[in-house]
C-alpha cells in the first residue's frame, strides 16, 4: 500500500509539473503573437490558385471561387496548432472590425478537425468567427506554405494579394489598411 501510495504521488506530481509547463508554454506563445508585428502585407503581383473547397460545420459545401466580388480574409488553421490558437483573439478582431462590411468576407477554415471540435473550441473560447472545415486532400498544393496558420488575403478578382505563415497579429492598422486598399481597388 506504502508503494502505491508512493507511485500514485509521484504520478500527480508529474501530471501538474507537466500542466504547469503546458499552460505555461501556451501562455509564452500568446504573448509572442501578441507583442509580434503585423504580417509584412506588400501587395503582389497576385496569382490565381486553384478552387479550395471547404464545409461549413453543418456540412455544407462551399469553393473559395463562390467569393469572387469580394476582399477573403482565408486563414487555414487547426486546433492543434499552437500558433494557430495563439493568434485566434487577434483574427477575432479583425473580423469584428469588418463583421458588417458586405466587400470583406472571413474563411476560417480547420484543417483535421471535425466540425463538433471546432464547435467547442469556438464556444470555450467565445469565438463568432465563420469556421468552416476541410480535408487535407481538398487543399491545393500551392496553399501549402509549410506551417500553420497559412493565411491568404484574396482580390475581388479572386487572387491572391497576400500571403502569410506562422502566426501573426491580424488586428493591427497595417492589416487594416491593406484590405482597406484591396477594398478601393
Amino acid at each position: 500500500m506504502k508503494i502505491f501510495r508512493r507511485l500514485l504521488l509521484g504520478i500527480l506530481v508529474f501530471v501538474g509539473v507537466a500542466l504547469i509547463a503546458g499552460i505555461g508554454f501556451f501562455k509564452y506563445a500568446t504573448h509572442r503573437v501578441a507583442s509580434r508585428m503585423a504580417p509584412p502585407l506588400l501587395q503582389r503581383e497576385t496569382k490565381v490558385v486553384p478552387d479550395l473547397a471547404y464545409r461549413t460545420l453543418d456540412g455544407q459545401l462551399h469553393h473559395i471561387s463562390e467569393s469572387k466580388g469580394k476582399i477573403v480574409f482565408l486563414d487555414l488553421w487547426g486546433t492543434w496548432c499552437i500558433q494557430c490558437v495563439a493568434e485566434m483573439p487577434t483574427v477575432q478582431a479583425l473580423y469584428d472590425h469588418y463583421r458588417n462590411d458586405p466587400d470583406v468576407q472571413f474563411i476560417i477554415v480547420s484543417r483535421l478537425d471535425s466540425p463538433a471540435t471546432v464547435r467547442s473550441y469556438a464556444s470555450r473560447n467565445h469565438f463568432v468567427l465563420p469556421f468552416y472545415v476541410t480535408r487535407d486532400e481538398d487543399v491545393p498544393d500551392t496553399m501549402y506554405l509549410r506551417q500553420y496558420p497559412a493565411t491568404f488575403i484574396y482580390a475581388r478578382d479572386g487572387s491572391i494579394a497576400a500571403q502569410h505563415a506562422g502566426a501573426a497579429n491580424w488586428d493591427d492598422s497595417s492589416v487594416i489598411s491593406f484590405i482597406n486598399r484591396l477594398k478601393s481597388q
